[in-house]
């Protein structure tokens, strides 16, 4: 594997935390302008997606936004998060030879066994919804999956996750605030 130095490390770091922020902020505010929904309620359900990822639904949805909304938005904001980290985790291992060496042992490891490297990145799905993202960005690097094929197993996870709590969400609040949700 052939490292980078330090001007190159720190370039890839700012692109995969471009390309993330731009994921998780920028399609949602060219939605925002697009549709004009409203700009701060949007700005605090990207934030709680920060930290609490599909647990962040109810936040939007009772700050006004649509469900549909809230389900864009949170995708988005999920989507960002694994590409900025797994980019940030490549570009670790490019220029720190001791994480090359964990990387280059555990990529062995998983090619050794066709049970893990046939039907590991399955494991994704459950983790997502178990533990979540930020878990799941580094455990594919670690592992050598590849980084689009990791995100497609991530959203089977995160998904039908955040379409139940939204769905759950809208019936708790018709229920007890009718009329506050609007679809």
């Amino acid at each position: 594997m052939e490292f980078w130095n330090r001007y190159l490390f720190l370039r890839h770091i700012a692109v995969a935390l471009a390309q993330g922020m731009l994921i998780a902020f920028g399609l949602p505010l060219i939605t925002i302008v697009l549709f004009g929904y409203p700009l701060m309620p949007t700005l605090a359900l990207i934030g709680s997606g920060f930290f609490i990822e599909y647990g962040a639904a109810p936040v939007g949805i009772a700050l006004g936004l649509s469900p549909l909304f809230v389900f864009w938005v949170l995708i988005c904001t999920e989507t960002g998060i694994f590409l900025g980290l797994y980019g940030i985790f490549d570009a670790i291992g490019h220029t720190w030879p001791p994480v090359a060496n964990l990387l280059e042992r555990t990529t062995q490891f998983v090619r050794k066994s066709t049970l893990a490297e046939r039907y590991g990145i399955i494991a994704l799905i459950p983790c997502e919804i178990l533990i979540g993202v930020y878990a799941n960005a580094p455990v594919s690097w670690v592992l050598g999956w590849q980084k689009y094929r990791a995100l497609a197993f991530t959203m089977a996870g995160y998904i039908p996750s955040l379409a139940i709590t939204i769905l759950a969400t809208i019936g708790l609040l018709q229920t007890f605030f009718p009329g506050l949700v609007h679809p």
